[in-house]
């Protein structure tokens, strides 16, 4: 294992954005992101803030008591060091949400983690507009921090925006902000970062990353335009960050910072159970799949989830099923309800109904009165019990519900377990966030490794293998013509997809193909070569189609020539 002092440690050092390492007290642009149910619990936060990497504590879940526990542990353990913790929304308890904020105001947390945001919230505005002050020289200082992870470009683009101007009246009116404050609020993007969420374990869009990151970056470009202050924002590459390949890959698209997930709950830190730690190191990318949500279960909203070794999954679906089919727990079949009696709950569902109300009763009296009245609702609540537990026994590694664990998880797991093999980090005992995050690192501070030619190119399987560069146009290597470049483009497009040239349309959007990252990254690295440009990976993006692009190429390449023309004769 490379050690501390050397060059490639220093390498890895200096990926990423140097704003982002000196917004948040770092060592690496490298966060780990918080998992609920306290999953990112201390343990994990302590071990990855003394490597000088942020970790977001996971709170969704928990209670107040347990979150404001967790905030003075950390200030013990981690004395100077700024704190980030997670603020899920809550738009069906907004309650809950504000009180959290408060909680975080109250303890003085620096940084939250802000997820689930589908519009913001009077919460999250005063987390971020408390303490703010004019600064004197036209702009603004905020006293918080906020990252916000988000799929979609009509969730982010709010994070990049000052907040709505409504809320901060409302805030300012209620004497929940100064004039001061909701004026320097005014000035600000309401989050510092903004984490690009592609697919990831749990609640995902299930989003292509390659095709997310430069969208939101050319968003933040155009908001910026209006206002300036954007430009500033972090932008950060979350989902299937689990190998030195993919996190270089993310920043070679421009990410200020990476987040990792799945791979910091294989870690011994986390707080799941040795079980499902051991699972989790015998994940491959395939054995990840989609099941009903606890928290938003009768919507039909969906989770991902591990599949290897447990019947969460189908058990779910199965109750999703039965929810679709009948209007109440008494409208299913006998025979149906023996077998969740004895299959998935292990009691009778009278008694689960009555736990189930007494619950609700405490948390939310108004959904309680509800499902008291509604069958159809007390049935949805009961099977969320199920849900619910689920995740619970996998953490604490209940032997006897090994079946019915749930356990967030995206391909990122398999991704990573692969590069592990034939290392110390394949025994999930090795696995140590903080000497994962440096390994992953270093080796992504590393030159990759070029496409192997000729004789020594290795044998893959041929529905993996990349199709080899065709034969090269027949056009003079000095064209740097429009027309040439566009057919050459053309060419590689349907080399690697088995088309003719001839179906390539050059005005449809490279979207419209069906390239996967490294066929995409293959052919950029070949039209560097013929070009002898460095072009950047958010080109294609740019410039969205073969013939926008090759127009734009060959101005590049003209303005390359002239200048070399020009070097030559002076």
């Amino acid at each position: 294992m490379i050690q501390a002092s050397s060059p490639a440690l220093r390498g890895a050092e200096q990926l990423g954005s140097a704003a982002f390492r000196q917004r948040h007290g770092l060592r690496l642009a490298y966060m780990a992101g918080a998992m609920a149910n306290g999953i990112a619990g201390e343990e994990l936060v302590i071990a990855l803030s003394r490597a000088g990497c942020l970790a977001s504590f996971g709170a969704a879940g928990l209670s107040l008591e347990r979150v404001d526990a967790a905030i003075a542990r950390l200030r013990a353990e981690l004395p100077g060091k700024p704190l980030c913790f997670n603020l899920i929304h809550t738009p069906d308890d907004p309650a809950l949400e504000r009180a959290l904020v408060d909680l975080y105001l109250s303890r003085g947390v620096e940084t939250i983690e802000a997820s689930a945001f589908m519009a913001l919230s009077p919460a999250i505005v005063l987390y971020r507009a408390k303490g703010a002050r004019l600064d004197g020289a036209g702009g603004a200082v905020a006293r918080q921090r906020v990252i916000a992870k988000v799929s979609r470009r009509e969730v982010a683009e709010p994070f990049f925006r000052p907040a709505p101007d409504a809320i901060l009246d409302a805030l300012q009116a209620a004497g929940e902000l100064t004039a001061q404050e909701a004026a320097a609020a005014r000035l600000l993007p309401v989050a510092d970062d903004v984490t690009v969420e592609a697919d990831s374990g749990g609640h995902t869009d299930r989003q292509s990353l390659v095709c997310a990151l430069p969208a939101l970056s050319l968003l933040r470009r155009r908001v910026a335009e209006v206002f300036p202050a954007a430009a500033r924002v972090g932008l950060g590459a979350a989902g299937g960050i689990s190998t030195p390949a993919a996190i270089a890959a993310a920043f070679a698209m421009g990410a200020d910072y990476v987040v990792t997930g799945s791979v910091n709950q294989a870690c011994v830190e986390s707080a799941t159970s040795p079980a499902v730690r051991k699972l989790l190191a015998a994940a491959d990318l395939a054995d990840v799949t989609m099941a009903p949500a606890a928290d938003m279960f009768e919507l039909g909203v969906q989770v991902q989830v591990l599949k290897r070794g447990t019947l969460f999954a189908v058990r779910g679906a199965q109750l999703a099923e039965l929810y679709r089919a009948h209007p109440s727990l008494q409208a299913i079949p006998p025979a149906e309800l023996a077998r969740l009696e004895q299959q998935l709950f292990r009691q009778p569902l009278a008694a689960v109904e009555a736990e189930t109300l007494a619950f609700w009763q405490q948390r939310n009296p108004a959904l309680a009165e509800q499902a008291s009245r509604d069958p159809k609702v007390r049935m949805g609540l009961v099977f969320r019990w199920y849900l619910g537990q689920s995740s619970r026994w996998a953490i604490q590694g209940a032997p006897e519900r090994t079946l019915d664990y749930q356990v967030w998880c995206g391909p990122a797991m398999g991704a990573f377990n692969a590069w592990a093999a034939g290392t110390p980090f394949a025994d999930p005992a090795a696995r140590r966030a903080a000497a994962v995050a440096d390994a992953l690192m270093q080796a992504a501070a590393q030159p990759l490794p070029q496409p192997a030619t000729g004789m020594e190119a290795p044998q893959a399987a041929p529905q993996q293998a990349l199709r080899p560069e065709p034969a090269p146009a027949a056009m003079p290597p000095a064209s740097f013509a429009a027309e040439d470049i566009q057919e050459w483009l053309m060419e590689q497009i349907a080399s690697q997809l088995d088309l003719s040239p001839d179906d390539i349309d050059p005005r449809r959007t490279f979207e419209s193909y069906t390239l996967d990252s490294t066929r995409a990254l293959l052919i950029l690295t070949r039209l560097e070569k013929r070009l002898a440009l460095k072009l950047s990976p958010t080109l294609i993006w740019n410039y969205p189609t073969i013939e926008t692009l090759a127009a734009q190429l060959c101005k590049m390449a003209s303005v390359k020539k002239i200048d070399m023309q020009t070097a030559q004769t002076t």
